[in-house]
């Protein structure tokens, strides 16, 4: 009997030793990951990140014209035939307005099947084709006689847009108006923290085109004297946006 109650009690202590431990277990681990999670909170990366973009307008002196030569026939002989007899009106013009050969970009003919139905409900088959085509020219007073050309010949599907030769020029002012911008814009929030600026870390960098109509004080470049009062009397400006991110390290 005095054996077993030893036994008794050295068995309740073993379980109050182990109800100890896994109490304590926990809160160590606690203690463990609270002390981690401090340090990293402590010791972060100091940096000053901002993003600034730029636009520059620049003269539009350029229209770039896009145009879809396509057909549909009964049979890939027909449409051929008659996508060819678009072409060659189309590459007759270019040639009629002198359009240089750098200034002319396009795809192979591309032909597709299409599947319709009558109204007997029957499937009717045609095919047909697709080719894009890109001029830019300078000369403005010829958009127009080329779009009135291809509507006489059978063309359903053209667009031009204004587009620039300085493009590039402007895409330049643009990125580092955006670089200035962006420095002058950390160093002030450095001063404002009553923290000192100090490298540049990473660097991002984008642009993008936005062609906007916009009224230009010197609307006589492309004026013709002798022609009638047009839209295109009013000189047009290409938009060109910069976007950069920049990052700054902080010192001490």
């Amino acid at each position: 009997m005095k054996k077993f109650n030893k036994l008794n009690r050295n068995m309740e202590s073993v379980g109050r030793s182990i109800k100890f431990v896994l109490l304590v277990l926990p809160v160590l681990l606690l203690t463990n990951c609270n002390t981690t999670a401090q340090s990293i909170v402590e010791n972060p990366q100091r940096t000053i990140s901002i993003n600034m973009a730029a636009t520059e307008l620049i003269p539009a002196d350029l229209i770039v014209f896009s145009i879809n030569i396509n057909a549909e026939e009964k049979t890939p002989e027909a449409a051929y035939n008659a996508h060819k007899k678009r072409e060659t009106v189309l590459a007759s013009l270019l040639k009629e307005f002198d359009i240089k050969e750098e200034d002319i970009h396009f795809q192979p003919i591309r032909m597709n099947k299409r599947t319709n139905y009558n109204n007997n409900r029957q499937e009717v088959f045609t095919v047909q084709t697709n080719q894009q085509v890109s001029v830019s020219f300078s000369d403005f007073n010829i958009y127009e006689k080329i779009q009135v050309t291809l509507i006489n010949n059978g063309f359903d599907s053209f667009s031009g847009n204004f587009s620039s030769s300085k493009m590039d020029e402007g895409k330049e002012k643009a990125l580092v108006s955006a670089i200035q911008n962006a420095k002058e814009r950390a160093q002030f929030i450095a001063d404002q923290s009553g923290v000192k600026l100090g490298k540049i870390t990473t660097i991002n960098y984008s642009e993008y085109q936005i062609s906007r109509p916009q009224m230009a004080m010197e609307a006589d470049v492309f004026r013709s004297k002798a022609s009638a009062p047009s839209m295109m009397d009013f000189a047009q400006t290409v938009s060109v946006t910069s976007n950069i991110s920049i990052n700054f390290e902080i010192v001490e």
